[in-house]
């Protein structure tokens, strides 16, 4: 089910004009395109690693989509979503590429067993909160 749903997404990708000029939709596609491919990726938003005695939470794949994102919210280990990711700019002339040096957060090993995630986005409206477990 959830297969179809992104191709669904995915094809009408492929029919859509690409003439938008708005930041929001610096993809070359309706805003709504893109929260709709930010729904159906939520389980690809961060994800963790475990590296030279870090762990590591990484927001490339919301960095990637940035041009459809204003702010990204989180909450470590069951806190409140009072962090904020701060997103790059979005470059209209490179909407995906992803040039943050470090799109990680850097914590101490064994430190964080899980992070939610909210997503507000340029007409105002928010994702759901997603939860993220840590699973070495």
């Amino acid at each position: 089910m959830r297969l179809m749903k992104i191709a669904s997404v995915l094809l009408s990708l492929l029919a859509a004009p690409a003439t938008y000029v708005s930041d929001a939709s610096a993809q070359g596609m309706p805003p709504e395109q893109i929260k709709q491919i930010l729904d159906v990726t939520k389980a690809n938003w961060v994800s963790f690693r475990d590296w030279n005695g870090q762990q590591l939470i990484y927001f490339t794949h919301l960095e990637s989509w940035k041009c459809g994102i204003d702010f990204v919210f989180y909450g470590l280990n069951g806190g409140p979503l009072d962090q904020m990711w701060e997103l790059d700019a979005c470059d209209p002339t490179k909407p995906n590429v992803v040039l943050k040096e470090k799109p990680y957060l850097e914590l101490p090993a064994g430190s964080t067993q899980s992070i939610n995630v909210q997503l507000i986005y340029p007409d105002g409206t928010k994702s759901s909160v997603e939860s993220f477990l840590y699973t070495p």
